[in-house]
């Protein structure tokens, strides 16, 4: 039994909970550069960008730069405090951000936003770096303006090529990282906005999710996220996209502990738990890829492709072994190859002859595509009832059957009412046929695994995804609570709290005297267990003793115990056989509270096979949980043995649930929970109460 020490954080308060008008930042009606140049390096670039863009959406631009008279041939003011009227965006390129602040309150002057380009804030790591970015995020709030920034750029004002077809939008925490997702326009992915979002003092990464997620020729939102800032902004933006119907794709560093550091002093964030990370993005619907490939590339199946009308999938291919790879890693994914109707594999049979596999993979042999039979064999797998959607591998080391295979899927793009995800196996991209691919309107992947990925999440996405659309329903409903960690109970006063909530317990009894303990033991039955009070790990430090069966051993162990620094004993049931399990709640700093079950015991932690869960649960995801574990299999009967109360755990898990939304409990274990065949009981507890926020 652990309980983990109170994680200190310290993350910059945001500016404001209003909601900001980010169509005011995107397309402003007035822009002012403070330090605007032409020949300074660096700044000119930036007041160049903010000028150019100032002209494409018909804006006032007004360089302000005490220094000198003139920027690009505009006419400089010497400060904020020169200027009238409202300015949607002021960008900073000075290093006095606070000053900057200051004049425009002096002035009483209307900003929207300040673009805030200045580093050396909480990317830094230090107590000098936070203490800087708290004393901004103060100076913004004396002006009433939202801030982006610091350390960030003006890229978010880059020229969007005007490229047909849905859109992607891309948001990302660091600039450099954000170039290779903007670079997808080179393949004819259109895209809609581009956020650089820098450390996120105030506005965050949530705040441009929820309002790209609203916008109508927005397909995708791809992100490549260091770390959350607030956990209710993420997710009120996460039950946006599934109401909205529009899915967030992410790319989340810190899956390692090393990366986890990275992204920390990087960015100055919080990253917290990656397997929190991940569950929360399961329970929202979100798309959690590794890589730029991946990302780009799902977000391009997204915005290109019809949604599957099942989730059983067809593979054709002009190889066997091709088809065999693709199954095997398909099928390993979760993937469903049924077979085909008697009537296509007849017709496909009468296509590519005999000697060829056709009821699912299609192994057409490749020499009926040479002879212009693929768009009829791509449409006989397409038209099948059984088939939501269609994996192509393309062979893109042979040229002839290269040009066959991209003939049909040229042809079958324009009408395919099921999405078409083309695998180019090959390393080069420079045979033409790639490209012409992507002038088809088809996303083109760069190996299986991307495109599983890409099909999964068509599969799972919010418009046919009816659990995760119910899950934002209750989301949207429940308020999560925030808390600071207090007071730990010991174990029979956890006992009793949790008692008192529902959660089963064997029964017992704390006694300070060995003669108190015989008595209760006779109370309770023998066998009886005996444990010593406030301690965790007693296990491992001798202070729980077993299989006690009469008063002799009630009274030397109860000696021992006492001897062994706990006056007061538990005296408890002994509760044999079953399976051990953990329950437990713990309190992630951005998400809130945290249901865990896993495999329990003395080696929990050694061993962790645990599934974890953040708030709202659902009866669906709590069940989900206890059947991902790996000795999911043991409740079921193992050799003969009974099957155990799996829907107990269950139950347990929603009352686990309940009361994490209470704010009662800021951490707490249950190890071991043992399941019997008819009942769970509870054989240790530690509880830490919350200290409301």
């Amino acid at each position: 039994m652990t309980m983990t020490d109170p994680v200190a954080t310290s993350g910059t308060p945001r500016n404001s909970a209003s909601r900001p008008d980010l169509a005011r930042f995107f397309r402003p009606r007035s822009i002012a550069v403070v330090g605007a140049h032409d020949t300074r390096a660096g700044l000119e670039g930036v007041t160049r960008k903010a000028m150019s863009h100032a002209e494409r959406v018909g804006a006032t631009f007004v360089p302000v730069n005490p220094t000198r008279e003139q920027v690009f041939g505009v006419p400089c003011v010497p400060d904020l405090g020169a200027l009238t009227g409202p300015i949607d965006v002021v960008v900073v390129l000075v290093g006095d951000v606070v000053g900057v602040a200051d004049q425009a309150v002096r002035a009483d002057l209307e900003v929207g936003f300040f673009l805030v380009f200045s580093n050396g804030f909480s990317e830094l790591g230090t107590a000098a770096g936070s203490a800087r970015e708290q004393e901004l995020v103060a100076a913004m709030a004396r002006t009433g303006a939202r801030l982006v920034g610091p350390n960030t750029n003006a890229n978010a004002w880059d020229p969007l090529a005007d490229l047909p077809g849905k859109r992607l939008a891309v948001i990302s925490q660091s600039g450099v990282q954000g170039r290779p997702l903007t670079q997808a326009q080179e393949l004819g992915i259109a895209l809609s906005y581009w956020a650089p979002t820098g450390n996120e003092a105030d506005l965050e990464a949530a705040d441009f999710m929820e309002f790209f997620v609203r916008d109508p020729e927005t397909a995708a939102v791809c992100c490549y996220i260091e770390g959350f800032t607030s956990g209710p902004g993420l997710r009120r933006a996460a039950v946006a996209a599934i109401e909205e119907r529009t899915p967030l794709v992410v790319v989340k560093v810190g899956r390692t502990d090393a990366g986890g550091a990275m992204a920390a002093s990087h960015t100055g964030h919080l990253v917290g738990s990656d397997e929190v990370v991940d569950a929360f993005m399961e329970q929202h619907g979100v798309v959690r890829v590794d890589d730029f490939d991946e990302l780009v590339q799902t977000g391009a199946a997204l915005a290109r492709l019809p949604l599957p009308t099942t989730d059983h999938v067809a593979i054709c291919s002009v190889s066997g072994g091709t088809a065999a790879h693709v199954a095997d890693l398909a099928v390993r994914a979760g993937i469903s190859l049924p077979p085909l109707t008697t009537d296509t594999v007849d017709r496909l049979s009468a296509l590519v002859g005999e000697g060829f596999r056709v009821d699912n993979p299609v192994d057409n042999g490749g020499t009926p595509l040479l002879r212009g039979h693929g768009p009829e064999i791509g449409r006989l797998c397409m038209d099948d009832e059984h088939i939501g959607a269609m994996l192509v591998p393309v062979p893109a080391s042979t040229p002839g059957l290269t040009a066959a295979v991209v003939d049909m899927l040229v042809e079958l793009a324009p009408t395919a009412g099921k999405p078409i995800l083309p695998i180019w196996s090959g390393p080069s991209v420079q045979d033409p046929n790639y490209q012409r691919i992507w002038d088809a309107g088809l996303p083109v992947f760069s190996n299986v695994r991307n495109a599983i990925i890409a099909l999964r999440a068509l599969q799972r996405h919010p418009a046919r995804n009816t659990p995760v659309q119910e899950f934002a329903d209750l989301a949207r409903r429940t308020t999560v609570p925030a808390a600071r960690p207090g007071r730990v109970l010991d174990e029979a006063a956890s006992t009793r709290f949790l008692s008192e909530r529902g959660l089963p317990f064997a029964r017992n009894e704390v006694v300070s005297s060995a003669d108190a303990a015989v008595k209760a033991a006779e109370s309770l039955g023998w066998p009886v267990v005996l444990k010593g009070l406030n301690a965790a790990h007693k296990s491992e430090q001798g202070l729980v003793r077993l299989d006690i069966h009469d008063e002799r051993g009630v009274r030397e162990s109860f000696q021992a115990l006492a001897d062994g620094g706990s006056p007061d004993v538990l005296v408890a049931e002994q509760i044999s056989g079953g399976l051990e399990l953990l329950i437990g709640l713990s309190s992630d700093p951005v998400f809130g509270p945290v249901i865990l079950v896993g495999a329990g015991g003395v080696t929990a932690e050694a061993a962790p096979d645990v599934a974890r869960a953040v708030l709202p649960l659902t009866r669906r995801t709590a069940a989900e949980m206890v059947d991902s574990l790996r000795v999911r299999p043991l409740l079921d009967g193992w050799r003969g043995a009974p099957a155990l109360a799996r829907e107990n755990v269950v139950d347990l898990l929603m009352k686990v649930a309940d009361l994490a939304a209470t704010g009662e409990v800021y951490e707490m274990d249950v190890n071991p929970l043992t399941v019997l065949a008819d009942r769970v009981v509870g054989l240790d507890a530690l509880v830490r109460l919350a200290v409301s926020e």
